[in-house]
């Protein structure tokens, strides 16, 4: 007879897959960041250094991996019409505790390294696409000042929930709503900077279109959007990295397929290059 889990029981084993996974986390970033730490450990078990490194290696890919399976799974499925707003997180936690993983720390680097692309000054109007839990919503909010103003839409309720508190606890005054990026609820030319940022791979495919159609309407003459999606890295982290190598084997040419979307809707000057974490690339234009 088959056995069926119970709801119940697939939640403990999720949960007890989540801890061990920050646990393997947290190890392997200690680990990762000493690496005389990895010589120590070699030295009093009696194996070479090169052992050791690949051991704390395997840790961090397997603590990777697990997140990130943690994270899809409480994700909703892709739909398959253009109206869907695609693949919708709702472990809004996680979803901080894998970018601070992923970044090895330096989600607060990545995010202004976005907004320098992105040329983001005091005073402007700034709307994040698939926002997530806000973090860099209120990086821009804090570029932007009192003079300016940021808003963000995601499609999860939970991720917009976190992302509201956080702006509370922060003192930074964002707008955030729930919304689909095809369908955004703003007026033609609203806003000088539309960023995207890991949204667009969530979207079914004929949604892409739309959703990019729908940046390009929010810009004011001369604005710019950037979209940031993960690309084929280079170098010993982006080949270590299983959520690089996730996203990358499931949609290698993302970050291409970004940037032909800007130019179909009628951005101009549309360039591409590395961010400079984690396997990332940008695509950034204009819109006269």
């Amino acid at each position: 007879m088959r056995h069926h889990m119970t709801a119940k029981q697939l939640h403990k084993i999720l949960k007890s897959h989540l801890l061990l996974g920050a646990v393997l986390v947290a190890a392997a970033l200690v680990l990762l960041h000493w690496p005389s730490t990895w010589v120590a450990i070699g030295a009093v078990v009696g194996i070479h250094a090169g052992m050791a490194i690949a051991v704390h290696v395997a840790l961090a890919l397997i603590a990777g991996g697990i997140l990130v399976a943690a994270v899809r799974s409480h994700g909703s499925p892709r739909g398959g019409c253009h109206s869907s707003p695609g693949a919708t997180l709702h472990s809004a936690r996680f979803y901080d505790w894998l970018a601070a993983a992923y970044t090895f720390g330096r989600e607060a680097r990545m995010r202004e390294r976005m907004l320098d692309i992105a040329g983001v000054v005091a005073g402007e109007m700034v709307l994040d696409v698939g926002c997530g839990t806000g973090t860099l919503a209120l990086a821009a909010k804090r570029r932007v000042g009192a003079s300016g103003s940021v808003h963000g839409i995601d499609a999860s309720e939970e991720m917009i929930d976190r992302a509201r508190a956080k702006s509370a606890r922060r003192g930074l005054p964002v707008t955030f709503e729930v919304a689909a990026a095809q369908s955004l609820p703003f007026a033609n030319a609203t806003f000088d900077v539309v960023l995207c940022s890991l949204a667009v791979h969530h979207l079914p495919e004929d949604a892409r279109v739309g959703a990019v159609a729908e940046m390009r309407r929010m810009l004011k003459p001369e604005g710019r959007a950037l979209i940031v999606e993960f690309s084929p890295g280079h170098g010993i982290r982006a080949a270590l990295n299983p959520v690089a190598l996730l996203h990358a084997r499931r949609n290698p040419r993302m970050l291409d397929e970004a940037a032909a979307l800007m130019k179909r809707a009628g951005f101009e000057r549309v360039v591409t290059g590395a961010l400079g974490f984690g396997g990332m690339g940008y695509a950034l234009a204009r819109y006269t």
